[in-house]
């Protein structure tokens, strides 16, 4: 029993530790020039709104490097225009470079 508890809190203290770790590199920008400045200086992963146009996010990539790594399941309301074109944004997506 001691065993199970301790194996149980050693999964929940690795867990917790990568949720950490993956919060502290996400990056939230509403402007263009923040998400250049943000991943030329900090990298990660950058929180930002798109107009679901692919001609956007073929920009962003040819522009940058940075191709959308993750559009959450469940839906968060966008913050801004979208980072490129600055049309209404209809989702919340994640940018990141592969390296």
């Amino acid at each position: 029993k001691v065993v199970l508890k301790l194996l149980d809190e050693i999964q929940q203290n690795l867990f917790n530790r990568a949720k950490k770790f993956l919060e502290e590199r996400i990056t939230p920008v509403k402007t263009y020039d923040e998400f250049k400045k943000v991943l030329r200086e900090k990298g990660g992963f950058i929180k930002a709104s798109w107009c679901l146009s692919p001609q956007c996010e073929e920009k962003i990539k040819e522009e940058t490097g940075a191709t959308i790594r993750l559009i959450p399941l469940e839906k968060e309301k966008p913050f801004s225009n979208c980072i490129y074109c600055g049309a209404e944004a209809k989702e919340v997506v994640y940018f990141a470079k592969s390296y």
